[in-house]
């Protein structure tokens, strides 16, 4: 299937994906310690960066990789083998960079990509308010699932603008150091991806100056103008791909299951890869995962072709988000054949095919992939029904 970095100043554009493989042992190592903190370890987060996927969507002319959709689909499921979490981070920084480095002024950008490996985190969701003042703004607001709030330095945030008291209907971003704002733990306990830490951001009458502001692209009426049906698929893809990595996870930590001497209770069998049911289990979870890549890997293609110059159909997004919704709905099936074959064990807090479970779990819930509001969607396209219910919600997803 077609499917070192030097830190400092520019990112090495040797293959990612290799990098990602070489890392993905490393990731798994530390996968129960950085569930533990609730963050990826230093030393995680350290691999990443060195694999380029902090840079994978960072400009060319700030140092960074400008990957194409396959690439970045391959690298942050490599990175999923081995933690989630940690892929996760990479995976939603790459979507901020992706959508909003046009937004930016050009000395924001300069600030924010001094470091072309920069982590971003934060959300388009207007929430708060934002109060103009003379040289800047200032904003207060709380902003819930800030994945990667207790590591990354910048905070993208949206927040309704006031006119004196009164709201004027539009909202304003920003682009701010997050050590000027204060993290709400309110992603403790969470049953899966705890190593995102997706933590709630609270400001309280920030002042940011105008240079970083952001200007998203407006209509006639001065409203944003939503991104492209493209550009919102990516931030689907990008949703899928660590997802993707969870159950390849899961198939690496049940394989050697399978082959080891243990006696399997109440049978007659040494191991488990002695009984043709346990082996067509396995066999079926992995052609589960492997029809979820190519499906995953194809819509990648697509959006590839779109900046291309493809000018993309309903028809074709309609097809292609539920292609990402099928490769989900095959990762969980494949995982819990994985978890039938490995028994309660694998449900111990310590598990790592547990663990794979609970992220796949929490991750495919996540509202840029939500399986039911797609088949709305793809129906009202199937029916001629152009009326996109997608499309509010979309907005707000980051």
């Amino acid at each position: 299937m077609s499917t070192d970095l030097d830190v400092a100043h520019t990112a090495d554009t040797a293959d990612p994906w290799e990098r990602a493989r070489g890392a993905r042992a490393l990731l798994a190592a530390n996968a129960a310690a950085t569930q533990e903190r609730g963050r990826p370890t230093p030393e995680s987060l350290a691999a990443a960066r060195e694999v380029g996927a902090f840079a994978v969507t960072t400009p060319a002319r700030f140092g960074g990789l400008d990957a194409d959709n396959r690439t970045m689909v391959r690298v942050f499921a490599e990175l999923g083998a081995g933690c989630p979490s940690t892929s996760w981070l990479a995976a939603v920084s790459a979507t901020a960079k992706s959508m909003f480095t046009d937004w930016m002024t050009a000395d924001a950008q300069k600030a924010f990509y001094a470091d072309p490996h920069v982590s971003i985190c934060g959300t388009a969701r207007p929430s708060g308010h934002a109060r103009t003042v003379p040289g800047g703004t200032r904003v207060t607001g709380r902003w819930p699932y800030a994945s990667g709030c207790l590591d990354a330095p910048w905070a993208m945030l949206g927040a309704p603008e006031l006119d004196g008291d009164m709201p004027t209907g539009l909202p304003r971003y920003v682009l701010l150091p997050t050590d000027e704002l204060t993290v709400e733990r309110s992603w403790d306990g969470v049953a899966g991806l705890q190593g995102t830490g997706s933590h709630t951001l609270v400001a309280d009458d920030v002042f940011v100056p105008d240079t970083f502001l952001m200007a998203p692209p407006q209509g006639p009426d001065g409203a944003p103008v939503p991104p492209s049906d493209a550009r919102r698929m990516q931030v689907a893809l990008h949703t899928v791909s660590p997802l993707l990595g969870a159950a390849k996870g899961a198939l690496d930590v049940t394989g050697p299951l399978m082959t080891t001497e243990r006696p399997v209770f109440g049978t007659a069998y040494r191991r488990r890869a002695e009984s043709p049911s346990a082996r067509h289990f396995f066999a079926e979870a992995s052609h589960l995962v492997h029809t979820a890549e190519q499906r995953t890997v194809g819509v990648a293609d697509l959006l590839d072709a779109a900046e291309r110059g493809h000018t993309l159909s309903p028809t074709e997004l309609a097809h292609a988000r539920m292609h990402l919704i099928a490769a989900m709905q095959d990762c969980r099936l494949a995982v819990d054949k994985l978890l039938d074959l490995h028994g309660s064990s694998a449900f111990a807090a310590g598990n790592p095919l547990g663990r794979f479970w609970r992220d796949l779990s929490v991750g495919t819930r996540h509202a840029a992939i939500s399986a039911w509001v797609a088949a709305d969607d793809h129906g009202r396209v199937l029916t001629e029904d152009r009326d996109d219910t997608t499309t509010k919600d979309e907005r707000d997803v980051t």
